[in-house]
């Protein structure tokens, strides 16, 4: 299994846009071979041990079958236009990939 993680910053204003783009690209990715998970999350207050929330941070989570079922996904078209579409509404991104640890 090969995981992604995708840390994003919104622009202030953009969220419901960029939420909104989101939306539309989660079923056609849902539905690529090989994905097994793709989750946008947004940060809620937990305990006074967490990091400080920021509303503006949007966080990814993927679950592919396998490295290239990853690189497969990112190379469709569609994710090409999508990233064209919300790269003037994030702020930054940090992409992290990683394998499991107990296999």
């Amino acid at each position: 299994m090969i995981y992604s993680v995708v840390t994003m910053i919104i622009k202030p204003g953009e969220m419901e846009k960029f939420i909104e783009e989101c939306k539309k690209i989660r079923p056609l990715v849902l539905s690529e071979k090989g994905c097994l998970m793709y989750d946008y999350t947004r940060e809620i207050q937990f305990d006074d041990g967490q990091e400080k929330i920021n509303s503006n941070r949007i966080t990814l989570y993927e679950k592919w079958e396998s490295k290239e079922a990853l690189e497969n996904h990112n190379n469709m078209k569609y994710m090409y236009d999508f990233v064209q579409k919300v790269k003037t509404m994030r702020e930054s991104v940090t992409v992290r990939i990683g394998e499991e640890v107990f296999i």
